[in-house]
């Protein structure tokens, strides 16, 4: 079995499918969700609110209002956690707030689709922000809510923002710019040139991937199972049963 249109691939597919090609069998092509947990949910919270504040207004200010407005109230075990989620995402944003005033560059869009051709196979992904800076150059930015930062962290390595620099240049002509993860709990931004990335290796990383995906190869790979969110739902889970309640 494989999953609808097979031939077309984005970052979350192949990440999913190079964590555990099993998961990948479970999400798309059993259709199987994952549950919200807190860290999650905030994360929907603060994307939303983003999306909403940038598309719709020039006034800083008004950030919390659109954060309340787009409160994911789900995944949270009581009112008590829910509350400690919310001011934690509350922080985030006043902070984010002030950098605002001083924002030198031009939001032009937030959640913009990409599409390309390669091979035979799509090449799809939507960006959580793109500005354009002084100099007339690109920033495609990716929001990060994790409230701690990889010390093995490669800019150079993220696949994800090697197929989004791909994507801005291939789908929209933006060949000058930089790819940047925005961890927006840290207040810390991590960039790298578009020209930085291989292009040819991550376009043959997605295809390797699509390729096992057509042949349907889904084997199970434990080594992701403690963080992962299904583990108390699938049949290879190597964590144990005691760890799940």
């Amino acid at each position: 079995m494989i999953p609808n249109n097979p031939r077309e691939l984005n970052y979350s597919k192949v990440k999913t499918y190079r964590d555990c090609p099993y998961l990948f069998k479970l999400k798309y092509v059993e259709g199987r969700r994952e549950g919200l947990i807190p860290a999650t949910s905030l994360g929907v919270s603060i994307h939303r609110t983003l999306e909403a504040y940038h598309a719709q207004s020039n006034d800083p200010s008004e950030l919390q209002r659109y954060y309340n407005r787009c409160w994911l109230g789900a995944g949270y075990s009581s009112a008590a956690e829910q509350m400690e989620y919310y001011l934690k995402g509350k922080r985030m944003l006043e902070v984010y707030e002030e950098k605002e005033y001083s924002r030198n560059s031009t939001v032009n869009s937030t959640e913009r689709e990409f599409i390309f051709e390669q091979d035979g196979w799509s090449f799809r992904g939507k960006i959580d922000r793109i500005d354009r800076l002084p100099d007339g150059s690109w920033e495609v930015i990716d929001y990060k809510t994790d409230a701690v930062l990889n010390e093995n962290f490669d800019i150079k390595d993220s696949l994800q923002l090697g197929i989004y620099s791909i994507g801005a240049r291939r789908a929209w002509n933006m060949q000058k710019g930089k790819a940047t993860i925005y961890f927006v709990a840290l207040d810390k931004k991590i960039s790298a040139d578009f020209s930085t990335f291989e292009e040819r290796q991550i376009l043959d990383t997605f295809i390797s991937a699509g390729e096992s995906i057509e042949a349907g190869e889904f084997a199970p790979n434990t080594n992701h199972c403690v963080y992962c969110l299904m583990n108390n739902r699938c049949p290879f889970s190597s964590v144990k049963q005691e760890d799940k309640k």
